[in-house]
């Protein structure tokens, strides 16, 4: 197991591709996938300019989400909100996206991970070497960290023959596991989304664990579920 941080880490991992990589920025890119995937979107294209990243959701008519340090970029549909993508009506639509962090790491056949989908994703890295590529520094701020460090608790736990209701179980009432989700929340990244106005982001990524159980991947530019 790995862990890699950021576009570096995305060049260094492309350069050892051993291992399944698993992309987490969980406040708030990778969450956001996870729910507008469960809301039923076709896929989601993921694009690093978002000059490029409006163009691509004009051309192919597609809801766009757009955001930079929290911020919704003037003429985009969405902010990167999880909670804000759940209410709108993207089903069976194209998604385009562009993040100030999660948009930089996306490397082919990467699985998204987030609290929200913890426990599908443990379950399919269960029996693999599994890399956590991390769109943020642990040293400056430690979400990412967390969230791949719970979801590694989850494969750990199934590993040794625990149900998903029990592995959910345990994280609830597990006090090292709730202290990881209090991080997330009290993480520079968790106050400042929280400081902008959305803090119910932040509640039902650090609550709602496996919420959504899918597996979402990227391959050839888009996301889907597999």
């Amino acid at each position: 197991m790995r862990y890699l941080i950021g576009p570096e880490g995305k060049q260094q991992y492309e350069s050892e591709p051993e291992g399944v990589p698993v992309i987490v920025d969980v406040l708030r890119a990778s969450s956001t996938i996870v729910a507008a995937l469960s809301s039923g979107a076709r896929e989601v294209i993921p694009v690093e300019d978002a000059d490029k990243a409006l163009a691509l959701g004009k051309e192919l008519g597609a809801v766009t989400i757009g955001e930079r340090h929290g911020v919704k970029i003037g003429g985009f549909d969405y902010n990167n909100s999880p909670t804000e993508i759940l209410s709108a009506d993207i089903k069976d639509k194209t998604v385009v996206m562009t993040t100030t962090n999660g948009t930089r790491i996306m490397t082919e056949g990467g699985i998204i991970g987030s609290t929200l989908n913890a426990g599908a994703v443990a379950e399919r890295i269960m029996p693999e070497e599994r890399v956590y590529l991390l769109a943020t520094n642990p040293l400056s701020s430690e979400e990412d960290l967390n969230a791949a460090s719970l979801i590694e608790v989850v494969a750990v736990l199934l590993g040794r023959g625990y149900f998903m209701y029990q592995a959910e179980r345990f994280i609830q009432n597990d006090a090292e596991c709730q202290a990881l989700l209090e991080r997330i929340r009290g993480s520079q990244a968790g106050q400042r989304v929280i400081g902008l106005g959305y803090e119910y982001d932040v509640d039902m990524i650090c609550r709602d664990i496996n919420r959504f159980p899918i597996v979402p991947v990227y391959r050839d530019g888009r996301i889907t579920v597999i």
